[in-house]
């Protein structure tokens, strides 16, 4: 069975989320590092520098990971590959009820863009959930990505 075109989508935009999660990753990693050279020029060996630091590290360490997370998930969906099937719409499912969460909090802090930008994102995350639970697409992902042919 051929690949579902809905399918390539999902899997391109796991890798672009997974450019953007690496781009974030180094961002993170050299922000605290700039971040904590600039605290030490402004005084004898400030504590909180280290700790600046070390954030930066971990929460780009975290990223990194989850770029590398996002490319398995984009190569086995092209793949079609069951596991990554079922995982894109666990961490999909999570994410949606995180974003919910965020907008119900955007809805108090009222700002326009923030609220329509995770509307969007949460619009996103559901056609994503509905998509890859439909039947035929479940089909799809039952083969692991091998062709089926009739034999006599």
């Amino acid at each position: 069975m051929a690949r579902p075109g809905g399918v390539t989508v999902i899997a391109v935009l796991c890798f672009l989320g997974s450019g953007l999660l690496l781009l974030g990753g180094i961002g993170m990693m050299a922000g605290g590092g700039i971040l904590a050279g600039l605290m030490n020029q402004q005084g004898q060996g400030n504590p909180m520098a280290g700790i600046i630091a070390s954030m930066g590290v971990a929460v780009g360490g975290f990223f990194l990971v989850l770029a590398v997370i996002d490319v398995l998930l984009g190569v086995g969906l092209l793949k079609l590959k069951e596991w990554a099937r079922i995982t894109t719409i666990v961490l999909t499912s999570i994410g949606a009820a995180l974003g919910l969460l965020g907008l119900l909090g955007s809805v108090f802090q009222f700002n326009l863009i923030t609220v329509l930008f995770r509307i969007c994102v949460l619009v996103v995350q559901i056609f994503i959930i509905l998509y890859l639970i439909k039947p035929e697409i479940k089909v799809a992902f039952q083969g692991g990505g091998r062709t089926m042919t009739a034999s006599a």
